[in-house]
């Protein structure tokens, strides 16, 4: 990618510089907002990352100053700062930064980030370059679209799906058979790594052809103050940081198309009466605004966790669970469909030795068994992962036992499932706690101990604490509003 780089402090901004070239990206560097924006408006970046302290121009300033840029592509901006501050975050975000890390910068959550990027200005090209492309063919086809699917499909990496086993024809026939009616909501389940998204593409382009968008929103990606503005838009003037002209939200970037909530269990609590109302009444109001807008969308949603825990938990609303769950397509894991575990790999393993001039072309016997033992708990992404790493490392015309040693051995449970760190003090028990024991308190405490011990790294306290991203920067908020009321 091609990254602009802003800091005035000379040693970290080298440092950052030289990593990102190992990386294999371009990178000019600037020692001011001030030079940074005359650099933007001269050149073409894909990334800007910024440090946010900065003399002159700061960095959510230079962000406003970005997004008033009116240009195509529009680079996405990451700021950092050595100041642990959740309100300094939260103005970055709202300013329309892409995202927010602290020093000292952890390399593997920056490395995350680029990759993030990289995948956004992917998909945004791809969205562009498919509407042209099927225009195009729309106006050469003569209303033929017999031809046109399998183009549309191969651009969205649907074409090759690989249905070996009876459950997922079925659920590929479940899919196309939901395409039919756009106003039917369908709720796909399953875990990690199945197939969710390539489920939620076919029900959307089903067996025939359409130009109409698919928007995708990762619920768990995005923090709860921002969730409602990124779904719904925001007038301008509604809040303080927004962009100054306003902003459409993820739901006028599907008009006419599908809206595709991934993580759905882990919507915040507060908006799920809104999003019920979208699904219910067909209209909503931009933040900020005063005029209803009517919708035509289709919504499926996705999800990993189990729904009646969330329910039980006071977490999900049962009114939507039931709304959305109107049309189910429940996706079983790798591990019960043994039928398409050696088909899969064999496919992923000859599509990446063609890519790399490998010679791979079938699997051995011993090689199959241990493939067949794995519990792939990552499931379709793991295997396949698993297939581009044995084409990287290895060559040769079969797959052999030895070619697996370091990818499938056995799976102890905490490499499964990350464990809850173990407590110091002996356990409480009831007879012996105080007249008054706030669980919120206690939780809150430990958040701040872990967030202590990885020096900040929001994504390294999450995966110890066992939640998602989005979850702890929920948590966070409520302790920030918690001790402002105190």
């Amino acid at each position: 990618m091609r990254i602009l780089l802003v800091d005035d402090e000379q040693e970290g901004r080298s440092f950052l510089a030289n990593y990102l070239r190992l990386l294999g990206h371009t990178v000019t560097e600037c020692v001011s907002g001030e030079e940074a924006l005359i650099a933007y408006h001269d050149g073409v970046f894909d990334m800007i990352l910024s440090d946010i302290k900065m003399g002159g121009i700061s960095g959510i300033e230079l962000v406003r100053k970005v997004k008033q840029v009116k240009r195509e592509p529009e680079a996405d901006v990451v700021l950092y700062t050595g100041f642990v501050d959740l309100e300094l975050a939260i103005g970055a975000l709202r300013a329309g930064a892409y995202d927010y890390l602290t020093k000292p910068i952890n390399m593997d959550e920056l490395k995350a980030i680029l990759e993030r990027v990289g995948e956004h200005k992917a998909l945004l090209q791809k969205g562009e370059m498919l509407a042209q492309h099927v225009d195009e063919e729309v106006r050469t086809a003569s209303g033929d679209k017999a031809g046109l699917r399998p183009k549309v499909t191969e651009q969205e990496n649907i074409g090759k799906i690989g249905i070996f086993s009876d459950a997922m024809r079925r659920v590929v026939r479940q899919a196309e058979h939901y395409h039919t009616d756009r106003s039917l909501p369908v709720l796909i389940q399953g875990e990690t790594g199945v197939g969710k998204e390539i489920i939620a593409k076919i029900i959307h382009y089903g067996t025939s052809c359409t130009s109409a968008p698919f928007v995708d929103i990762n619920c768990t990606a995005i923090t709860p103050s921002l969730f409602e503005s990124e779904l719904f838009g925001y007038e301008a003037g509604s809040f303080t940081g927004g962009v100054s002209r306003g902003q459409k939200g993820k739901l006028d970037m599907a008009m006419g198309g599908t809206l595709f909530l991934d993580e759905i269990a882990e919507i915040p609590i507060e908006l799920q009466a809104k999003l019920l109302r979208v699904i219910e009444e067909k209209n909503f109001y931009r933040v900020g605004g005063l005029k209803k807008i009517k919708t035509d969308i289709r919504i499926i949603t996705a999800t990993n966790l189990n729904f009646e825990k969330r329910i039980a938990e006071g977490l999900f609303r049962k009114d939507l669970y039931y709304r959305l769950k109107v049309g189910q397509i429940i996706i079983p894991p790798l591990r019960e469909r043994k039928d398409d575990i050696l088909s899969l790999a064999l496919m992923f393993l000859q599509d990446f030795s063609r890519r790399r001039g490998k010679q791979f072309r079938s699997i051995s016997e011993a090689a199959a068994q241990q493939l067949l033992a794995c519990p792939w708990p990552g499931n379709v992404r793991e295997l396949r992962n698993a297939m581009e790493w044995v084409s990287f490392m290895y060559d040769g015309t079969e797959l052999q036992e030895e070619h697996l040693k370091n990818l499938t051995g056995k799976y102890p449970e905490d490499t499964i499932k990350d464990k809850m760190p173990e407590p110091k003090q002996r356990p409480l028990h009831a007879e012996s706690a105080p007249p008054l024991f706030v669980l919120g308190d206690h939780i809150d405490e430990l958040i701040e101990q872990v967030l202590q011990k990885f020096g900040g790294n929001k994504t390294q306290a999450a995966r110890y604490l066992g939640i998602s991203v989005r979850t702890l920067y929920y948590r966070l908020e409520r302790i920030q509003k918690r001790r402002t009321n105190e």
